[in-house]
């Protein structure tokens, strides 16, 4: 798991409610002892203490249960939200850990999963959503929503937000030390041209994740990230076959350690999970290849069938407060859309950002490209196949 800076913003709220509740007591809660020679009065009958009322952002009582069921990516949630979560409002968030959205897709294709809440990148809300896989969100529990960038809002995949709010946004390029590239890189080609990544060979890794590796690698050809063409596919099938034998491996879960431990020398990797590592060891840097690179956006989502709907979207709404929001993105390194949250940022997100090369300024962006599906897409999965195969 990941080591995370401990900043003077990250309180506990625990703490801070104990400390409203504890202002209204008494310093000692026990009677005072009687005098020598003097009998001790009756105790007067005491009624049982009233039960401490809930912060309001924990919603209805009658309606929280005491278990979330979380389905969410490696490193993408602060352990310590969770525990804040559960010491205030009652609720246990358990946390389960996929390395794709096609394993999420399948786990809620395949039905009573049990999950409360998700977080399905932008084109996997889509495929969810035509499935009728993803419940309504009721925007009346989610009143921190206002503090999403309203230019975040009614993206492509689900243009009136009725069933997923931003989480967090980041890209997709290469992770690279700089002692093993002095020089730099600015080319899909460090990573897909044989001569050079084998240069590497055993310190090299690929995300484990088909829309990405082949999207990387189609444009690396000069295609689009969404490119179904068969022959397209053909040639960046060869390309990815040509390669692994120079890989250390696939790699979703971990990359960040086998960065910053340099068990790894140039990855394909989301920039959130480099900036992870490069807060672990300086060396570590990331680049949008001269070629362009993926703009991504994760979201939460509750399923159809989850059973805990209503304590999904009470805490949904805690993950949207500012100071919470902050603290998920000191934690995880992403972007946050939590316009709210932005100016709580550690001072050491942004210096690790600018310094390891994650920022997105109006040239990376224009390089940038959204993963999309439509019917022709499947040639994915069969690209992928053929590739993992061999």
């Amino acid at each position: 798991m990941k080591t995370f800076f401990r900043s003077p913003l990250r309180l506990s709220l625990l703490s801070l409610f104990l400390i409203l509740v504890l202002a209204g007591c008494g310093s000692n809660g026990s009677a005072p002892a009687a005098s020598s020679g003097e009998s001790a009065p009756a105790p007067a009958a005491e009624s049982a203490p009233a039960e401490a009322a809930l912060p309001e952002f924990c919603g209805d009582p009658s309606q929280l249960t005491d278990v979330l069921r979380f389905f969410n990516w490696a490193d993408y949630m602060d352990e310590d939200i969770m525990t804040q979560f559960e010491e205030v409002c009652g609720v246990k968030v358990t946390q389960d850990i996929y390395s794709s959205n096609e394993d999420l897709i399948a786990k809620l294709q395949a039905g009573n999963a049990g999950y409360d809440l998700v977080i399905p990148s932008d084109y996997a809300v889509q495929i969810l959503i035509n499935a009728g896989l993803l419940r309504p969100l009721d925007m009346a529990n989610i009143p921190n929503v206002a503090n999403i960038d309203p230019n975040l809002m009614g993206m492509y995949y689900d243009a009136e937000n009725v069933y997923s709010i931003p989480y967090q946004w980041g890209t997709t390029g290469i992770a690279y030390n700089v002692t093993a590239y002095p020089d730099g890189i600015d080319s899909w080609a460090a990573i897909f041209d044989p001569a050079q990544v084998c240069e590497q060979k055993g310190f090299a890794s690929m995300l484990d994740d088909e829309r990405e590796s082949i999207g990387a690698t189609l444009k690396y050809l000069g295609y689009s990230y969404n490119d179904s063409d068969p022959e397209h596919q053909a040639q960046a099938r060869d390309v990815l076959l040509a390669q692994k034998e120079c890989l250390a491996g696939y790699n979703s879960d971990n990359y960040n350690q086998t960065l910053a431990s340099e068990e790894v020398m140039i990855a394909h990797a989301w920039s959130g999970g480099t900036a992870l590592a490069r807060s672990e060891n300086e060396n570590v840097k990331y680049v949008i290849p001269k070629e362009g690179g993926t703009i991504w956006m994760d979201n939460m989502a509750i399923p159809a069938d989850a059973p805990n709907a209503y304590t999904a979207e009470i805490f949904i709404n805690y993950l949207l407060s500012p100071e919470i929001g902050a603290q998920l993105s000191n934690y995880t390194y992403y972007f946050t859309p939590n316009l709210a949250a932005q100016p709580l940022l550690d001072a050491d997100y942004h210096d690790i950002l600018e310094s390891g090369g994650m920022l997105v300024d109006d040239a990376v962006r224009s390089r940038l490209e959204w993963i999309k599906r439509d019917a022709k897409s499947i040639i994915f999965s069969d690209t992928w196949t053929a590739v993992k195969a061999r």
